[in-house]
């Protein structure tokens, strides 16, 4: 039977901490964990950048359509994914399930589904084909997810509107790619085509390096001009961002996930600071 179904002998039997336990899941579960809050606080700043606040409601239906997302896309699970059990998989979905369904109980506007029609094309496809391929086209497809899907709660299209959600367009496209270069040698042996295998790392790395600093540019102009707010937060985000860029498009992965699927959480804790004592 299929991974995507729900066998009822599984349903009934679930315990998601004791799987975790056995089978060393947390890594997984807490990576989950921490794209869904950074996704969450990417909406977060999106607003503050336009200097509006984010609604509570608002946030936590970020952090249920992020993890759902996630969820679904490790709970499928594919070919170049590691092996992972039935039983947890089948907790995994379960788990995106309910999170979908308290999304559009929270936040009911029928957009919402739009970020979950793309992750079911991009992790499951239609006749087999899927928009997780390669030469990019997954990097594209997940950085144009979150642009399409903060214009849902800001409703905003006004120009700077456009800028916001082309910054974490490119932020979105320049990170997806830094996890590419970790799976570069095993995918090159696989036949799979991304744009780490296609280019050499001083290209690679002076790719990402002008997308990013192109683009940081233009949202810090914009700040400095009254379009935007908190210029102090795009330019730490610039030179955390040309760090991480220089340290992981190469070998090294220590403290990647913190730095990079975290820079979110880095970048409240200064907020937090700053509030507090300057």
């Amino acid at each position: 039977m299929s991974s995507f179904t729900y066998p009822q002998r599984y349903l009934s039997k679930i315990n998601f901490p004791f799987i975790c336990y056995k089978f060393n899941y947390f890594p997984l579960i807490s990576s989950i964990a921490v794209v869904a809050l950074s996704g969450a606080l990417k909406l977060h700043f999106a607003y503050e950048f336009l200097g509006r606040t984010l609604p509570l409601h608002s946030f936590i239906v970020a952090i249920l359509v992020t993890y759902a997302s996630y969820a679904f896309d490790r709970g499928v699970g594919c070919s170049e994914d590691e092996e992972r059990s039935g039983l947890f998989k089948s907790a995994l979905l379960v788990s995106a399930v309910i999170a979908t369904i308290l999304s559009f109980v929270l936040f009911a506007n029928i957009l919402l589904a739009v970020p979950y029609i793309i992750g079911y094309l991009y992790a499951r496809g239609i006749g087999g084909h899927r928009l997780k391929g390669g030469y990019g086209v997954k990097n594209a497809v997940v950085a144009l997810t979150w642009a399409s899907t903060m214009p849902i709660f800001l409703c905003d299209l006004s120009f700077a509107g456009l800028l916001v959600y082309l910054f974490f367009f490119s932020k979105s496209f320049v990170n997806t790619i830094i996890y590419d270069v970790r799976d570069a040698e095993r995918d090159r042996e696989a036949g799979i085509a991304t744009i780490p295998t296609l280019m050499s790392k001083t290209r690679l790395r002076a790719l990402l390096i002008l997308i990013s600093a192109a683009t940081h540019c233009i949202l810090i102009a914009a700040a400095l001009g009254g379009m935007l707010a908190c210029a102090d937060i795009l330019v730490l985000s610039a030179l955390h961002s040309l760090g991480y860029i220089i340290i992981y498009s190469g070998a090294c992965n220590v403290l990647r996930n913190t730095l990079v699927d975290g820079e979110w959480i880095l970048y409240t804790l200064y907020s937090s600071f700053r509030a507090v004592f300057l």
